[in-house]
């Protein structure tokens, strides 16, 4: 049963990191419309399952004005309302406590806050910790989301002691992290990955919404697009056995997905989520409406 919700209301982002499985940055076009927001508030309404709201991108505070009308809507509606950023605002600690008050104030209950040796050359002093140096003094939950750099082994740290959570995120090797981040790291053969490692696919948790309509499982592999059919309906009707793409990905894996396509493979990949994106980017014109938005195979 779908229970999170996340809205991405851009694909623009403040950072342009190596390992972004969007590949956001400061030139990414994308952004969602109050009115979008709007009308997916009105449709999950018909979704009681739903009780959290998050609201990401991107880079969501990119959208300042926008992010906080939309949590003031959400919050209207009595959901539960995440946030998920880097934290770049925080160019001081002060700064932070002026951008993250509204939140607290508003009552949103989660903030993630990414930050790692991946999003920032020092975690210890960067503007993630200033930002997490912010909500604790506003008394704002937060969740320290962190993601292995490879080779780089990750320090405890101070941050953890300023969050309420902490998310060990593992990196997916999709989108621009295959352009940098595949160099010396060990490979197994394609036809090892016989299972997705990453959701269920038979009943997710949670469904991602961006600016074109798309409702993705995954990054890039969309359910429908709420532009064509009212999101409500999308998620209710969604099953394996009306989305050929998934119902393959469960039986067989991202092997299986490559022996049913035309695809010459590689003949080795870092891991499963690697094998499948490879696959799904090489056949993204065959499967235009499954495979989408084409922003998050860096077309």
């Amino acid at each position: 049963m779908i229970t999170r919700l996340h809205i991405l209301l851009t694909y623009n982002c403040s950072l342009r990191c190596k390992h972004c499985y969007v590949f956001s940055d400061q030139r990414a076009a994308g952004k969602i419309s109050l009115s979008q927001i709007s009308q997916i508030l009105k449709e999950v309404r018909k979704l009681p399952g739903v009780r959290w709201i998050y609201f990401g991108g991107g880079e969501p505070f990119t959208q300042y004005p926008l992010l906080l009308k939309a949590i003031q809507r959400a919050r209207k509606l009595d959901y539960d309302v995440g946030v998920e950023t880097n934290g770049y605002f925080a160019r001081t600690i002060e700064a932070g406590v002026r951008f993250l008050r509204p939140l607290a104030l508003m009552g949103v209950k989660d903030i993630r806050i990414s930050n790692d040796f991946l999003h920032y050359k020092n975690p210890e002093t960067s503007p993630a910790k200033r930002a997490l140096k912010a909500a604790k003094k506003l008394g704002l939950p937060t969740t320290l989301v962190r993601i292995a750099h490879p080779g780089i082994q990750e320090l405890p740290g101070k941050s953890i002691s300023l969050a309420d959570n902490v998310l060990e995120r593992r990196l997916m090797f999709i989108g621009r992290a295959i352009e940098f981040l595949l160099e010396g790291l060990s490979t197994s053969n394609w036809q090892e990955f016989t299972s997705c490692p990453r959701i269920d696919l038979t009943d997710p948790e949670e469904v991602f919404i961006d600016a074109y309509g798309y409702v993705q499982v995954c990054p890039g592999i969309a359910i429908g697009n709420a532009g064509e059919a009212s999101l409500h309906e999308i998620i209710e009707n969604f099953g394996l056995q009306s989305h050929a793409i998934l119902r393959i990905l469960k039986i067989k894996g991202p092997s299986g997905l490559m022996k049913d396509s035309s695809v010459h493979p590689d003949a080795e990949y870092v891991s499963p989520c690697h094998c499948c994106y490879s696959i799904r980017r090489d056949l993204i014109d065959h499967y235009p409406d499954w495979f989408a938005p084409r922003q998050v195979y860096g077309f």
